[in-house]
């Protein structure tokens, strides 16, 4: 399994927002210049984390986004699951695909999904912000 662009610079940005959470609203201009990451597509992300809970936003002069709730409260696994959609490694395990007969790799693929949503799951944004995985 492998993050797309959207789900690693998407994490990096919300990231970003938690560790400068004392500095109020950040402006997504700030976090792209700072991440050298393209401030269009940064857009586009923030709306996806604002929509599903994960920020808020404030315009004006000193808007930007922040997060909406506390860094404890917030997993890994929530935030790339918004912006990725479900972390799967297959899409029979997933049942997005009708898998009437389960192959020998049905097992494996279902232990690896659960390991690693239960690993995604286990780290919070307070974690990242205070390095502690």
């Amino acid at each position: 399994m492998k993050l797309s662009t959207r789900g690693r610079y998407g994490l990096r940005a919300i990231c970003y927002i938690a560790e400068n959470q004392d500095k109020g609203f950040i402006p997504v201009s700030e976090i792209s210049e700072k991440l050298n990451l393209s401030e269009n597509y940064l857009e586009q992300l923030v709306r996806v984390l604002k929509k599903d809970g994960l920020i808020k936003s404030s315009r004006g002069p000193k808007g930007g986004y922040k997060i909406k709730s506390d860094l404890s409260s917030i997993t890994i696994g929530q935030i790339l699951r918004s912006l990725e959609g479900d972390m799967t490694t297959s899409e029979c395990v997933s049942g997005k695909f009708d898998c009437s007969e389960k192959c020998d790799a049905y097992d494996l693929f279902s232990k690896l999904d659960y390991l690693i949503n239960a690993a995604i799951d286990s780290i919070t944004l307070e974690n990242i912000v205070k390095h502690e995985i």
